[in-house]
């Protein structure tokens, strides 16, 4: 099997692919043949030493989901057989062309969908939909308004709340405007003097805020009493390579100070923490996203379909911003 995979922390030049010897599954476990993984801005925090969760062991692949098809079970696996198709969130291991993975924490993911359109609903999708639905309590004929529109999650958060409804408006460069128009919402330069038009437009019900702190005291502003926003990281401080006591002032305003500030709500979401507190709500709503896909009620955008020689290109490109959208690692063998 081949791997993406990171041998010590730093830039995007340590991203390596290795060969390694295909592993059998054990007790509870399934073998998946991966057909696509993400390639995401979490991805480069992992690879930098960055992100809380991941501190080693080295060498690790890198991969934060996966969708592909079972094809190997180990003893004691009775729910799934090879040849069905299944998705996981793994944080770490999805870019490769095989990963071993628990049998009891996938889900099945229809069969006549694309593999990158799905994958695209693991990590972006489902963190728009549980931003939005289960955190937030988006209603029909509500205002959200989402930091950083035409990111991976941005993207994925616009479809989510038209789908549910809900008026949409979104932050991103003034040269994205149109295509923030085509996704479904009105656009807002960042660039600009963004909160005060959002406020001319009348209070605001939800935000969901995946540009970073740098935008969590004003996106409180501008929501109605009793609005709720959502972070869902400290992206800009990472992006930027803010000195650790900055980080720190950061980590406190967005996980201490915001949440218990009185009048509006603010909720700090992680998706793989809130997976394991709450996996059957990870796979109930996963399966919707995918029961949406299937009937083509929503199309995740794929900027990028990439082999495994444009992971370190791609790692760049991430950390310095403005991709237009998810890219996906599709294990082609040539590539």
């Amino acid at each position: 099997m081949r791997a993406v995979r990171i041998h010590r922390f730093g830039a995007p030049e340590v991203v390596v692919i290795d060969e390694l010897p295909l592993p059998e599954p054990g007790p509870g476990e399934v073998r998946v043949r991966v057909e696509a993984s993400s390639v995401a801005f979490t991805d480069t925090l992992i690879r930098a030493g960055n992100y809380p969760d991941v501190r080693g062991p080295l060498p690790l692949t890198l991969g934060y989901d996966l969708v592909g098809v079972v094809d190997a079970v180990g003893p004691g696996v009775t729910r799934l057989a090879p040849g069905d198709r299944v998705a996981d969130l793994t944080v770490t291991g999805a870019n490769a062309t095989y990963a071993l993975r628990a049998a009891d924490g996938l889900v099945r993911v229809p069969a006549g969908v694309d593999a990158a359109e799905a994958v695209s609903l693991v990590l972006s999708g489902l963190t728009a939909y549980q931003a939005l639905v289960r955190v937030a309590g988006l209603k029909p004929g509500q205002t959200v308004l989402v930091q950083g529109g035409m990111g991976a999650v941005g993207q994925a958060a616009i479809a989510v709340a038209r789908k549910l409804g809900a008026r949409v408006m979104a932050t991103a460069r003034a040269s994205q405007a149109d295509a923030l128009r085509a996704l479904g919402a009105e656009p807002f330069d960042f660039g600009a003097d963004w909160e005060s038009a959002v406020r001319a437009t009348g209070p605001v019900d939800v935000v969901v805020d995946g540009a970073g702190e740098g935008f969590f005291l004003p996106s409180r502003r501008v929501l109605r009493p009793g609005g709720h926003l959502v972070a869902l990281g400290l992206a800009a401080g990472l992006r930027r390579g803010d000195g650790v006591l900055k980080m720190v002032a950061s980590f406190v305003m967005g996980l201490v100070v915001l949440p218990w500030w009185p009048g509006k709500r603010t909720t700090f979401y992680n998706i793989a923490h809130d997976r394991v507190r709450h996996p059957e709500a990870f796979a109930q709503d996963l399966g919707v996203l995918f029961s949406w896909l299937e009937k083509g009620t929503i199309r995740p955008a794929v900027a990028e379909r990439v082999g495994f020689g444009d992971v370190a290109r791609v790692h760049a490109a991430l950390q310095a911003g403005g991709l237009k959208g998810k890219v996906v690692l599709v294990p082609d063998e040539s590539r």
